[in-house]
């Protein structure tokens, strides 16, 4: 294409992807619309569907594979962190939960056979219409103010119930692709998916956690952490191929057997978010818009025919379950009817296995980006979402006393919070829980900083280490640093963006001044409202 080679025309391909897609995301953001369907009009607009400016490569399909991949093991890993697995295991909740998802699955399915005139097509289908996404709504309860209260949980455990169930129901269709069905495969079928299931979430919960855990522990960067996940990641996932589960799939029920260990190590859940949701994440929904064919009036309207049908009968199931679970109907009709993510990455998993053509691809997918668009709004009819109040003259007031202020002059209103790399670790040990500090700056002879060595880690070790070794035997990791003469600004936003458990400050030539906590500039900044109280 182009004259140019595959290989080098897929670098350009992927890095104006992933502008545009993040160009996009930024714009419906603004306009508090869900930002990925951006991205994926953006994909169609370029993409083979209108103006044929970018088309799949090997190497641009491989990069969208792993990003299906990576998507669903942070959606497990992040969006899940707050389900509470004894209330998810409610017999009454699993019960609805599945009902939720059948009822629009099999009406819906009725229905769009009649359009396709394919009983796989009709069922991939209602799959993925009738089923639910827990990463949009999770970030749908934030924005509403409902994540904290008992009606958002509730609707939370329904979605995750649906969107397990769909995930299940899909690798059970996608065994039975092109193959006899017999009562027998049936029934082998749900052995080997059981079997493959348990192994899968027995393994990751007993086996992979506990060598996280070690690696963790006994390795000096928490890439050592990240390289071992992405590997068993990509290692199970070829597994779950080989037994019935598609790789994306199997990392997506990884990613919730290791929430807990990732979310109680903030550093690993950053590494982790950003590679998905800042590269990932934007060229799998970008990409999705590749895989268009070429759009007409009439395959407009078939779309907008499954939308319609989606729409009509998805929201039947909520408003069933809100009468046993007890929450406002038309909140939960539409609050478990939010698409956009898990749905379209089986849809593109389906498209690989051939169980769509192009073309019935390009027809649902327009019914999903839709219906990603369109439920949300309707939801918010019901619950709208809170408007952070800010008050401009308190800010204008607090921005214009941190210009004035230098990291320097905050640095040395309190006490460094920093250790020698040859004082004992106990010394670190004692200043940390002394002065309420998650970490302690470590710095050398010479007074420049080699890192930092983090309360967590020190905690797990036992009373003779804390004793016997030094500190540049401990688990040293990268400390931020700022210069003497940042603004304090600087800091707000590197303590809002990064959550760091501790600053230091250096001068122009790279020597250690001191150390800033965050609770330091939020005592700052209490101070100045407190003086304009007053």
């Amino acid at each position: 294409m182009y004259g140019i080679p595959d290989s080098l025309l897929a670098l350009v391909f992927i890095g104006v992807l992933l502008l545009l897609a993040k160009l996009g995301e930024e714009i419906f953001e603004k306009f508090r619309l869900v930002s990925y369907v951006a991205a994926i009009i953006i994909g169609i607009i370029i993409g083979p569907g209108v103006l044929g400016l970018i088309n799949i490569l090997p190497n641009i399909s491989l990069f969208i594979a792993l990003g299906i991949n990576f998507l669903l093991f942070t959606g497990g890993a992040l969006e899940f962190k707050d389900m509470e697995t004894k209330k998810f295991l409610n017999p009454l909740n699993i019960i609805t939960g599945i009902l939720e998802f059948i009822l629009p699955f099999s009406l819906i399915s009725f229905i769009v056979y009649y359009i396709f005139h394919s009983i796989t097509i009709a069922l991939i289908v209602g799959i993925v219409t009738g089923m639910s996404s827990a990463g949009p709504v999770t970030r749908l309860l934030r924005d509403t103010g409902l994540n904290n209260t008992e009606e958002g949980n509730k609707i939370f455990q329904q979605v995750v119930t649906i969107e397990i169930s769909a995930v299940i129901l899909f690798s059970f269709l996608s065994d039975l692709h092109g193959r006899a069905v017999t009562f027998f495969l049936i029934f082998k079928i749900a052995i080997e998916l059981f079997i493959a299931l348990l192994f899968i979430i027995l393994f990751s919960k007993y086996v992979l956690t506990k060598l996280l855990v070690k690696v963790d522990f006994n390795s000096r960067a928490h890439e050592t952490v990240i390289a071992v996940i992405v590997g068993f990641v990509l290692i199970l996932g070829f597994v779950g191929q080989l037994y019935g589960f598609n790789s994306a799939i199997v990392a997506l029920f990884i990613g919730i057997m290791l929430r807990d260990f990732i979310n109680d190590r903030p550093l690993v859940a950053e590494k982790v978010s950003t590679i998905t949701y800042g590269f990932f994440e934007p060229l799998f929904f970008i990409g999705l818009g590749l895989y268009f064919v070429r759009i007409t009036f009439s395959l407009m309207i078939v779309g907008l025919a499954v939308f319609a049908i989606a729409l009509a009968f998805k929201p039947i199931a909520g408003i069933v379950s809100s009468k046993f679970m007890h929450i406002d109907t038309w909140k939960n009709a539409f609050g478990t009817s939010v698409h956009g993510g898990v749905d379209a990455a089986l849809l593109v998993v389906a498209l690989g296995l051939t169980l769509v053509g192009r073309y019935d691809y390009s027809v649902i997918m327009i019914a999903i980006t839709l219906l990603t668009l369109v439920m949300p709004l309707l939801f918010n009819i019901k619950a709208p979402v809170v408007q952070t109040k800010k008050s401009k003259y308190v800010w204008e007031m607090v921005n214009a006393e941190f210009k004035n202020l230098k990291a320097c002059d905050i640095a040395s209103s309190f006490q460094s919070v920093s250790v020698n790399s040859k004082n004992p670790i106990s010394l670190a040990f004692k200043m940390c829980t002394d002065l309420n500090a998650r970490a302690v700056i470590v710095i050398n002879s010479n007074s420049r900083v080699l890192g930092q060595l983090m309360l967590s880690d020190m905690v797990t070790m036992g009373h003779n280490q804390l004793r016997t070794l030094s500190v540049y035997q401990g688990k040293i990791v990268p400390a931020i640093k700022v210069m003497c003469d940042s603004p304090a600004t600087d800091l707000i936003k590197i303590f809002r963006e990064t959550d760091p458990p501790i600053v230091a400050v250096i001068d122009k030539s790279g020597k250690f001044i001191g150390t800033i906590l965050e609770r330091e500039i939020l005592k700052h900044i209490s101070n100045i409202l407190d003086s304009d109280k007053q």
